[in-house]
């Protein structure tokens, strides 16, 4: 799990957010992701979807720990990965649903450099002998989105006086 720099909760939140939407083929709404935070279906989520959206937008980059556990849940993700410095989805992500590697971290724990090293260089082996690289496995998913998705065609937001003029006039000159 590498410690890197240090990247923005929003635009970690905009990779988990990108790869769900690759899953079920659309962008779930801030509503539905609040209530994915629940600890059980159905149960009460333990933020709001304004709360989801200031993370998403950079706005609030700080939430609790349980908030942080809402998090993971509704964007399938490791918790890990939302904490400051931790960078490598593709490791955490396999820590996290794999027995057997938290298996072999806690198998090598003390046996310092040397140990890791000849674990990372049996599992380039393995990964040869499966006809693949250790180049195609990225650590961070490149490039990072933009931190914040356009939005949505909808209803506008109620303008000012002198916004509903502005519009009008640029309207009328065909702008």
């Amino acid at each position: 799990m590498p410690l890197g720099p240090d990247t923005p909760l929003s635009s970690k939140l905009a990779v988990l957010l990108g790869r769900k939407r690759a899953r079920e083929g659309k962008t779930p709404s801030t509503r539905n992701l609040a209530s994915a935070t629940a600890a059980t279906p159905g149960g009460k989520p333990v933020m709001t979807h304004q709360v989801i959206n200031d993370l998403l937008n950079g706005v609030k980059s700080d939430p609790k720990s349980s908030q942080l556990a809402g998090l993971a849940r509704a964007f399938d993700g490791p918790v890990a990965y939302l904490l400051s410095g931790y960078n490598g989805l593709t490791s955490l992500t396999v820590y996290e649903e794999h027995q057997d590697a938290r298996e072999a971290l806690r198998l090598i724990h003390d046996l310092g450099e040397a140990g890791a090293a000849e674990l990372l260089e049996a599992a380039r082996e393995i990964r040869l002998r499966h006809g693949r690289s250790d180049l195609t496995v990225p650590e961070v998913p490149e490039p990072l989105p933009p931190v914040a998705e356009p939005p949505r065609p909808g209803r506008r937001r109620r303008l000012s006086f002198t916004e509903a003029a502005e519009r009008a006039v640029s309207d009328l000159e065909g702008n």
